[in-house]
């Protein structure tokens, strides 16, 4: 799954906190809320999310 920070549009890499860190901004985000996410999107439409972008504490999902 690509995660991209909507801050600064960068690829966000997981750090061994168990969080997304953007590395341009420094914008963290927990993986529990994203795996949260996709449970709840995989439910719904039976496959997993490819791309969600991160602003703030908000998940969008792009596809």
């Amino acid at each position: 799954m690509r995660v991209t920070c909507d801050k600064c549009e960068c690829d966000m890499k997981i750090t061994s906190s168990f969080r997304y860190l953007c590395q341009k901004c420094g914008h963290e985000f927990e993986m529990a809320h994203i795996q949260d996410a996709n449970k709840k999107y995989r439910e719904e439409n039976e496959k997993n999310i490819e791309w969600l972008k991160i602003r703030d504490h908000q998940i969008i999902i792009v596809s």
